[in-house]
């Protein structure tokens, strides 16, 4: 008797090649039937009747913590159809201490921050001091390290001396690009593509970068992409969210963060208190409150009383990304149809803008992506990236994490991860939390009787060899035929000139 059946969803599995409406069976958290005449009794049945079936959609960029926000980041993921969360900065510790208060039953991998004061004791931290890390990092169940350059700049020597230890250690190792000479923009960026050389890297949110600091965000969307196709051993992801992410602190009286200094000089505001404080007022950076549900951004005079009442240390969100750069970054492909960026993110969790599944479908509606290659980017890519075989598809054996879609509303329906139904029509049902980590820190997470599971070690054959979406026939939503040769065909000076012609999505919040 199997556990689960999701009956009648129209299923889109481009690894796979399966593209139709049937019946998914799992059973022990692993599907072990499609079919649409199966006699095998279940102990649940999801209706999916109208939806669309994909594989369980892994967020390559998000932020977990409870620190500077509030509790609730794995509910809010849930709540979005994400199965697995890909933490870019931990604290590792932080986050495995409320498991047993947040656990909505996803699957989380970890980045361990490496930036000082903050996780390191210096600035330039001797080799020695930068192996101890990052293997104190794996022991505990990480999958490696973040580098915060963005944030909290490092000279680009100590950036590049951590990439070339992670490769030596087998570890993942991501950047949110900028060093003491170049902030997080474009010429970030060209400093991290030099430093990575043939090393792996994980370029994070590029879109970051193109927000028309240096150049026009076309023109730097366009360079960025260039960038990445040349660099075939870069792993990268961007978010569809016009809202960034940064920490509202404020030490000494000036911000903590250099993005919020650049945000707030972006945004015509001195980087001070004051100027903090009217930005705020102003309605044009929107703070990180606790709403007992999920977090929620409040501004005006409500946010100025919270952002005081816990004394600045608190996370926020300003509106910083241009829709033409987010648009041509998540579209972009190589000449073989692989995707330039690999991955959609959010650099979401804790920040209300787990918007995967809401942008991406506009994407899919408007005839920029396939229904297939949306799940290339929003599930098989990172599967692939992080060494789990068994996530991405949902083939027999596969691990059952399933999203199940609404596509007329644009919004996920049901999550199901390792066989459970954790979100069902905005409610969630999941509890606890599984850990990804290498075979370095299962014996850490054991001791702590944390569940997880194992991933490949990073391997830069596994990242080189992309996915190339499927090139035939399917059917779409509409029983309408199409070929998906169509799609990898424009290319992103296609879009640039077509953006351009048409002034669209230059600067709303149009997807």
């Amino acid at each position: 008797m199997a556990d689960l059946v999701i009956r009648g969803g129209k299923i889109i599995d481009p690894k796979n090649h399966f593209f139709g409406i049937a019946d998914i069976f799992i059973e022990d958290g692993k599907v072990i039937e499609i079919s649409n005449f199966s006699s095998t009794s279940t102990k649940q049945e999801l209706n999916a009747e109208g939806k669309i079936v994909i594989p369980g959609i892994i967020d390559m960029h998000t932020h977990m913590r409870t620190l500077f926000g509030h509790p609730h980041a794995q509910r809010m993921v849930a709540l979005a159809g994400v199965c697995t969360a890909f933490d870019l900065a931990g604290p590792i510790d932080n986050i495995l201490d409320s498991i047993e208060k947040s656990g909505a039953g996803i699957n989380m991998a970890i980045l361990e921050a490496a930036s000082y004061p903050q996780s390191l004791s210096t600035n330039r931290p001797e080799k020695s001091q930068r192996i101890e890390f990052i293997r104190q990092c794996l022991e505990k169940g990480a999958l490696g390290i973040k580098l915060l350059g963005g944030h909290f700049p490092m000279d680009v020597d100590i950036s590049q001396a951590f990439i070339e230890d992670c490769s030596e250690e087998s570890a993942w190792v991501a950047w949110h690009v900028g060093n003491t000479l170049h902030g997080s923009n474009i010429k970030g960026l060209r400093d991290a593509v030099d430093a990575a050389a043939k090393h792996f890297l994980h370029i994070a949110h590029v879109n970051s970068y193109c927000r028309a600091q240096i150049s026009d965000e076309i023109s730097e969307a366009l360079e960025a992409i260039e960038l990445l196709k040349r660099s075939p051993n870069l792993f990268s992801e961007s978010y569809l969210s016009d809202l960034n992410g940064t920490r509202l602190i404020i030490e000494n009286g000036v911000p903590l963060s250099k993005v919020t200094i650049t945000c707030l000089r972006k945004k015509g505001y001195e980087p001070t208190y004051e100027g903090m404080k009217k930005c705020i007022l102003d309605g044009e950076v929107g703070v990180l409150k606790d709403n007992g549900i999920v977090g929620e951004l409040v501004s005006g005079s409500e946010g100025v009383e919270y952002w005081e009442s816990v004394g600045t240390k608190v996370a926020g969100s300003f509106s910083v990304n241009p829709s033409a750069s987010r648009f041509l970054l998540a579209t972009a492909r190589r000449n073989n149809g692989t995707f330039v960026v690999d991955s959609f993110s959010t650099d979401g969790g804790c920040y209300p803008r787990n918007v995967i599944v809401e942008k991406g479908l506009l994407l899919v509606k408007f005839g920029a992506l396939s229904l297939p290659e949306f799940v290339v980017k929003s599930s098989l890519n990172a599967a692939n990236a992080l060494g789990l075989p068994n996530k991405g598809h949902l083939g027999i054996g596969a691990d059952a994490d399933i999203t199940v879609l609404d596509l007329e509303k644009e919004k996920a329906f049901a999550t199901v991860t390792n066989g459970e139904v954790i979100m069902k029509d905005g409610r969630v049902f999941g509890k606890g939390t599984r850990l990804i980590c290498d075979e370095r820190g299962k014996d850490y997470l054991s001791k702590r009787k944390i569940p997880f599971s194992i991933a490949e070690r990073i391997s830069l054959q596994r990242i080189e060899n992309r996915f190339i979406p499927y090139k035939k026939k399917i059917l779409t939503p509409k029983g309408d035929c199409l070929c998906l040769e169509l799609y990898v065909s424009f290319s992103a000076s296609y879009w640039s000139d077509f953006l351009l012609s048409k002034d669209i999505m230059r600067r709303g919040r149009c997807f």
